[in-house]
């Protein structure tokens, strides 16, 4: 401990400022991961399809990042920061106080889901900002591991106000997040502001070739993360009947993995490269969905909604990737604001055509089509090149010319 403490003393007091602001963000972000989907079950009572297209306004922001990237280019992205957490704090308290219908609920989850979204940009480019050459994917798993550690918070706020808060679980819950939000964005005032990340020449959108990689992978990423998103917890939640306590649960149990789990998958991916991990990503989706498609055992359902969660992090992976083939650290922030517009452009399709799936069919049905997801996944980090291959052979000497 004592050596934990002298090394944050020691750290760049922007580097703490920005560590401390993404843990009161967690925060804000576990609650709702915890509380959503009940919220949403108890106040509302929405059916299976209309859950499922309830995300498509709830992703609408993400599919919008690139435009706001683009409106903010010549904004330095610390600033993004701060107006990401503000957001955050005023839509997640619209939740709380200020949506006794369904339709201004919508309009309070947009506010809350554009700071949400937009602060992927954010967190991926300014911790690439504080990171050290070769260390980059170490210094995002860092990053990622307090998100998750601020997530327990998060989640154990709603744990113990479902026992203990009665018909104020959701307001309680909701106005802990927004303060939490309110800190951060004062956390994130703190730090300067780089000129690095500004757009130069006024250039507000990046689309290029080199990275067509990482489109596709943001793509096919969009497409199984909402499945899961949206799905999974369903299916917790309606099919077997867990309670927001389960639920919660569950977040934190996620979350406390996750604290170790993504130090170190930011720490391997800098040892052996991002293919690698894009095909172990793959393999391991697809026994997810072969779970939750052929099981009814709780404790395994429960185990592989933790699991896949933990597996979220190859956006440390993605991020690294690009970091590696950009060419000019102004193509960042665009870039991946594009990449997350893609994912989100996928994420609002597919929730709907998932809910039609499983009203026709049943739920398993919407395991089975991700599973062919798993499988493209791994067809594109098959076709990735990670860099690392080895260093060509110098040519042979020319032979000695030997005398006549």
């Amino acid at each position: 401990m004592s050596k934990f403490l002298a090394r944050w003393r020691a750290a760049d007091p922007a580097f703490r400022a920005f560590l401390l602001g993404v843990l009161l963000f967690g925060v804000n972000a576990g609650v709702i991961s915890a509380a959503f989907n009940n919220y949403l079950n108890d106040t509302f009572s929405l059916t299976s399809q209309q859950r499922g297209f309830l995300e498509f306004p709830r992703e609408l922001p993400g599919f919008l990042v690139v435009f706001m990237a683009g409106l903010l280019a010549a904004v330095p992205v610390r600033n993004w920061a701060v107006m990401t957490s503000l957001l955050t704090a005023a839509g997640v308290a619209g939740l709380a106080f200020l949506s006794p219908t369904y339709h201004l609920m919508l309009v309070w989850m947009l506010v809350w889901s554009t700071g949400s979204h937009l602060f992927m940009t954010v967190e991926s480019v300014m911790g690439l900002r504080f990171a050290k050459e070769g260390g980059q994917g170490r210094r995002l798993g860092q990053i990622s591991g307090v998100t998750n550690f601020a997530a327990i918070a998060g989640a154990g706020a709603v744990w113990l106000l479902a026992r203990s808060a009665g018909p104020w679980l959701y307001k309680a819950a909701f106005l802990f997040a927004a303060a939490a939000s309110v800190v951060s964005a004062f956390l994130f005032a703190r730090i300067p502001a780089s000129d690095e990340d500004r757009a130069p020449r006024g250039r507000r959108f990046v689309i290029k070739w080199r990275y067509k990689w990482y489109y596709l992978l943001n793509i096919l990423f969009g497409a199984r993360k909402q499945i899961f998103l949206t799905f999974a917890p369903w299916v917790l939640v309606t099919v077997y009947g867990a309670s927001p306590a389960v639920m919660a649960a569950l977040a934190m149990a996620a979350a406390a993995a996750g604290v170790v789990f993504r130090q170190a998958f930011g720490e391997l991916t800098d040892r052996i490269g991002e293919r690698r991990m894009f095909i172990g990503d793959a393999l391991i989706l697809l026994g997810i969905c072969a779970g939750f498609a052929f099981s009814s055992f709780r404790p395994l359902l429960y185990f592989l909604f933790v699991l896949d969660n933990l597996m979220f992090a190859t956006r440390i992976a993605r991020t690294t990737y690009l970091n590696r083939i950009a060419e000019t650290k102004a193509d960042m922030a665009p870039t991946i604001s594009f990449g997350i517009t893609i994912d989100h452009a996928v994420s609002m399709t597919v929730p709907a055509a998932g809910g039609l799936l499983w009203a026709a069919y049943g739920y398993k049905s919407v395991f089975f089509a991700a599973s062919l997801l798993a499988v493209a996944g791994l067809l594109a980090a098959l076709a990735i090149d990670d860099g690392r291959a080895k260093k060509a052979a110098p040519p042979p000497s020319p032979a000695p010319v030997m005398p006549d």
